[in-house]
């Protein structure tokens, strides 16, 4: 049971607890009763955990658990929070924390076999991390030479091939120069087919286009092809030797590939792009696991060309090596690097590269509106970058965290916000089945009806929505029904029932077509919406639908059916102790449909209990039919004391006009002595 102070706080309550021993390590299962925040803090030899906002029972039966891991867990509750104190073993090497089940937290604490000892991220960010991980530590796009590039001049080439073919090759140049590889490689290979004096320059040409598109394998082959044919074009192209040495080294042979790259390097010592060249040469060593020359390398660069791009690059790629080590004590310091290497350059490549490694640190370890700040504005800067794919994956897992916190604290119009400024992003939010109706009811909160419809409307169209459909295309529905936006409601309904034929909701969709054709005056189309309400044990959502298939009934003079369902109507009312405007007209619709098949009795009850319900709006209607049915059945003085009624209390100058002509029409009669013992009696 929830304390009573607990409640009068608004306090999440912690409902059980469950430790269980799993060889390598004691998993501890907290079970609230509501959305939570927590913090944890591990120890040299104790864990402790703050559970924010909550209310919970001592538990003291844990407070001597003793296994190979733990060794007791004691509860305590201070202000507000509560917080719990799990005593480590020595064999303890890590705590993971799962907490992807909504009211509930789970702790591992232990040692994880194949786990490296990196720091804990921020818990809920794990998928963050296991899916970027892999990503950058394996990017490895083709190394740009960041040589010059270097055109053919054409006197050249007009000496060896005629004119078309000399715009022809420029034209692949030009898609080289711009890296459009695959347009490259179909004009080199055009050259390459023919018996031409072009044909060693254009397999230099391949061989870059075919390096550029990642088809290292071939495209040593051109330069191999290349340099039989016209090895001297080497030292006149060091782009092409740059590649050249890169795609040897790919395929397996470092020993030739960096032989060539360093005597490349020797040969532009004097350049200003041989610190780059370093770069590269550490990039290669890298990537066939020489780590520690790289890194030699990385620093040398980073040391002697300060503000250079190598430098630069050199900062980065040594940044990156403690990206992945770095915890909440030090994570800031690393990302400060990488902002620097973002500001400084002017490399857009470099930049790219930077802002997303600084945006995905706050990420991990980041508040978590300040990480999808972060993530956000990458995308904004960089919507075409490198890692924009991981980038999205990224903003839509801190979507639903955000999302869960700022509904924790009752924020309602920042979830509207969160969910309209990224109604492309939500997928992961609606792995959460609570997420739309907490969106819907946000709305609620804030009143704006007109800007839920518009968002939904959005959202029910997307593919990973589509377990939400139903639900939103119900609010839609339910939404344009209160704007009156008549056709926007109808044509939802209909689609709706294409799409969802069998869907539980059907009967609530079909309530609103059914009032949708009342108000079109459809009184067929009534019928055919809600005449499903006649089967057994079925029962109507909306109370008012009773009323719409009744007067629908009444008008095709299907009066039995109707008198059932009206009085389904008004006795729904009076059992929930509702009023309604229409319950007045449902009685009075009663007792005219009694009338037309001769049940006075029963027309009258139904008048007179609608003269009790109706209030003065319908008193006069009510009380002047009552006074025909009277005349009809020949109780002609108690016909004219209700007229009497009327002209002496009656609001309503047509009523009363009409019953002061009833009660002269009883009088001429009795003068003229047609019923003057009727009305003496």
């Amino acid at each position: 049971m929830v304390a009573p102070e607990a409640m009068a706080q608004g306090l999440t309550r912690l409902q059980g607890v469950e430790i269980n021993r799993h060889g390598s390590y004691t998993r501890i299962i907290f079970k609230l009763d509501n959305l939570f925040t927590y913090s944890l803090t591990q120890l040299p030899n104790q864990i402790r955990l703050t559970l924010k906002s909550a209310d919970s029972p001592r538990f003291r039966r844990f407070n001597s658990y003793s296994d190979t891991h733990i060794g007791g867990v004691a509860f305590s509750q201070r202000g507000n929070d509560v917080h719990v104190a799990i005593a480590a073993k020595n064999t303890i090497t890590g705590v993971r924390i799962l907490d992807q089940a909504e009211n509930v937290l789970t702790v591992d604490v232990g040692s994880f076999p194949g786990q490296q000892d990196a720091p804990a991220i921020v818990p809920g960010r794990e998928r963050i991390l296991s899916g970027t991980e892999k990503l950058i530590r394996e990017f490895d796009p083709p190394l740009r030479a960041e040589i010059p590039f270097i055109p053919t001049d054409s006197r050249q080439l007009q000496k060896v091939i005629a004119g078309e073919d000399v715009l022809l090759f420029q034209k692949g140049e030009g898609f080289l120069y711009t890296e459009k590889a695959a347009e490259a490689v179909e004009v080199f290979s055009y050259f390459l087919n023919k018996d031409t004096p072009m044909r060693a320059l254009a397999s230099y040409r391949q061989g870059e286009a075919l390096y550029l598109l990642e088809r290292y394998e071939p495209a040593l082959k051109a330069f191999r092809e290349g340099e039989r044919l016209w090895p001297e074009y080497l030292s006149l192209n060091p782009a092409a030797t740059f590649y050249y040495a890169d795609s040897i080294a790919r395929m397996g042979n470092l020993a030739d590939g960096r032989r060539l790259l360093v005597r490349l390097i020797a040969q532009l010592a004097d350049k200003t792009y041989a610190p780059m060249l370093l770069d590269r040469l550490a990039d290669i060593l890298a990537r066939n696991g020489r780590e520690k020359e790289a890194v030699t390398i990385y620093k040398t660069v980073a040391e002697n060309f300060a503000g250079s791009k190598a430098a630069n690059h050199a900062a980065l790629k040594l940044a990156d090596r403690r990206v992945f080590f770095v915890g909440f004590e030090d994570y800031q310091s690393l990302m400060r690097i990488y902002q620097d290497i973002y500001k400084s350059s002017g490399d857009v490549f470099l930049r790219d590269d930077a802002h997303f490694k600084a945006a995905f640190l706050e990420s991990l370890y980041g508040q978590s509106e300040t990480a999808l700040a972060a993530i956000c504005q990458y995308e904004k800067l960089y919507p075409q970058g490198i890692f924009v794919a991981i980038a999205r994956g990224i903003r839509e897992d801190l979507l639903l965290q955000v999302y869960r916190e700022r509904y924790a604290a009752k924020d309602y119009e920042g979830v509207v916000k969160l969910a309209q400024q990224n109604r492309d992003y939500l997928s992961r939010c609606f792995t959460d089945d609570q997420f739309i109706r907490r969106l819907s009811e946000g709305f609620a909160d804030i009143h704006k009806p007109v800007a839920e419809l518009e968002l939904l409307h959005y959202l029910a169209e997307r593919e990973w929505a589509a377990s939400a459909a139903p639900f939103m295309y119900g609010r839609i529905i339910d939404n344009a029904v209160t704007l009156d936006d008549i056709p926007q409601a109808e044509a939802t309904a209909r689609s709706f029932l294409i799409r969802f034929p069998r869907h539980p909701d059907t009967h609530h969709v079909l309530e609103h077509l059914g009032e949708i054709s009342f108000f079109k005056k459809d009184m067929s189309g009534v019928v055919a919406e809600l005449s499903w309400l006649f089967k057994p044990g079925v029962k109507a959502e909306f109370l008012n639908s009773y009323y719409y298939l009744g007067k629908a009934l009444a008008t095709s003079r299907d009066y039995k059916r109707a008198d059932m369902t009206l009085t389904r109507y008004v006795d729904g009312l009076r059992q929930a102790g509702m009023s309604s405007p229409l319950a007045g007209d449902a009685y009075f619709t009663v007792g005219s449909g009694r009338k037309k098949v001769g049940d006075y009795r029963g027309a009258m009850v139904a008048y007179r209990t609608g003269l009790e319900t109706a209030g003065n709006e319908m008193r006069d209607q009510f009380l002047y039919t009552m006074g025909e049915l009277n005349l009809h059945q020949k109780n002609y003085k108690e016909a004219k004391v209700l007229w009497d009624r009327i002209v002496k209390e009656g609001s309503d100058p047509v009523w009363r006009k009409m019953a002061q002509q009833a009660i002269s029409d009883q009088e001429w009669q009795e003068n003229n002595g047609g019923r003057a013992s009727g009305l003496s009696k």
